[in-house]
């Protein structure tokens, strides 16, 4: 069961980070879609825009729920994402299928991470007059990021600001695959469900339609389909 609000604890957790480095705007970046099947990986960077202490009371209940991604369910993603994007200042990045398989999913990953970094930067104008410091999901750092940066393991769970990337990037990713699945050449890969993962349902309808250009020959062949 969630905590009641699971925000307290998020936010207390970058707190502590930021008390060692003052002056700094906490960035979290995180990824959606590396174990798919198809489709790009997806990564966001996000960093609050407003003190949380300064949201209406009952507008700040809508956040208590902050969490990763993957412990929501799509209807408590999609609300929280609303406020998300009203308190905070974001940006995506992406990288696609061809990138995928020419650099492999890490690197290709880092590469998204980069992007929807860089891009985040050059966008508010109140970060100008502060350094930023980059919180990354995972254990890795991220050597295309110039920029002082801490990964942290499960971060999507233990950071607010990651949180908030993870959550994001998940509710941009399965839009654009459920807008995908539409289209008449995937429309019978149930992406719309699936995502692009790898479901048994996918995995019938690979084997009964053959592989998309938006599919990851390298994954596809790793997976028992054949």
């Amino acid at each position: 069961m969630r905590p009641k609000n699971n925000l307290s604890k998020l936010v207390k957790f970058d707190n502590n980070i930021n008390s060692t480095y003052k002056n700094r705007i906490l960035i979290g970046i995180d990824e959606v879609g590396r174990g798919a099947l198809a489709g790009p990986v997806i990564a966001c960077a996000f960093f609050w825009k407003v003190d949380l202490k300064k949201i209406p009371k009952l507008e700040c209940k809508k956040l208590y729920k902050l969490n990763d991604s993957k412990q929501l369910n799509s209807k408590e993603r999609n609300e929280l994402c609303t406020y998300l994007k009203k308190y905070g200042n974001y940006s995506l990045g992406y990288a696609s299928v061809r990138e995928i398989e020419k650099l492999n999913i890490l690197n290709a990953t880092l590469l998204a991470m980069k992007r929807a970094y860089e891009k985040l930067i050059s966008l508010p104008e109140e970060i100008s007059s502060f350094l930023p410091y980059v919180l990354i999901d995972g254990n890795k750092f991220n050597p295309y990021i110039n920029c002082p940066q801490l990964p942290i393991v499960n971060g999507d769970a233990k950071s607010s600001v990651i949180a908030s990337a993870s959550i994001i990037a998940k509710v941009y990713r399965d839009e654009l695959m459920e807008r995908i699945s539409k289209s008449k050449k995937y429309k019978r890969f149930g992406w719309n469900k699936n995502v692009g993962y790898g479901t048994l349902s996918h995995r019938n309808a690979i084997k009964e339609n053959g592989l998309t250009p938006l599919h990851r020959k390298l994954f596809v062949r790793k997976v028992e389909i054949w």
